[in-house]
């Protein structure tokens, strides 16, 4: 992660410029609903009345890994059932790459390895982990941020399912070659956010992959 040092036009406001005026939980199930009562400065000089905002909470952040193997060219996918989904005019089957939560004290790295054994059976090498970025897929209301990596692998031994049954995880498992996953960006086949930023970074890198 960037140094605030090193960042490139850094911000004109941070956290310590918001305040928190009150915040409730209103509903807590599998996920979470919080509301809270914020004001900030505005890029105008002024300042916010206070404001209501519910945030859709998962209590903890995620990570997305995009298995790549360099010597077959091919990206490893998953497909599952998203019943966020389900209004998507194809199908609610989406085109995804490996993520997960990350669980209680693990850091970043350390839940992308598990994730990519759990659901792709991978065994993979913190060296062969590399990052991409942390982003917020929806920042107007969730607060999940997700941490992607892309890793190197050694796919040609791959299960054609995965996930873990404790959970309801029902994973298809395929490969596909890197242009066609390029591809599937390019004509909205693969419209997951993870996978889009996941496949546009190796291709932005591809070179660099294919020649180590």
């Amino acid at each position: 992660m960037q140094d605030q040092k090193e960042v490139l036009y850094p911000p004109r406001f941070t956290l310590k410029d918001v305040t928190i005026h009150e915040k409730k939980r209103l509903y807590k199930k599998h996920f979470a609903l919080d509301e809270y009562t914020v004001s900030y400065p505005t890029f105008t000089g002024g300042h916010t009345p206070k404001l209501l905002r519910e945030i859709f909470e998962r209590d903890a952040d995620a990570v997305a890994i995009l298995p790549y193997d360099p010597v077959t060219d091919e990206i490893v996918l998953i497909e599952q059932f998203r019943p966020g989904a389900l209004k998507d005019p194809l199908t609610p089957w989406l085109f995804e790459i490996v993520a997960g939560m990350i669980d209680g004290a693990e850091s970043e790295l350390e839940a992308a390895k598990r994730e990519l054994k759990e659901e792709s059976g991978l065994t993979v090498a913190d060296e062969d982990f590399h990052y991409v970025n942390r982003v917020y897929p929806s920042p107007g209301g969730v607060s999940e941020c997700v941490t992607i990596y892309i890793a190197t692998v050694d796919a040609s031994h791959i299960g054609t399912h995965g996930g873990l049954e404790s959970e309801n995880e029902d994973l298809r498992i395929f490969k596909v070659k890197a242009q066609e996953a390029f591809e599937m960006v390019r004509t909205g086949r693969i419209n997951n956010a993870a996978a889009l930023i996941g496949i546009m970074s190796l291709e932005l890198r591809y070179d660099e992959f294919r020649k180590a």
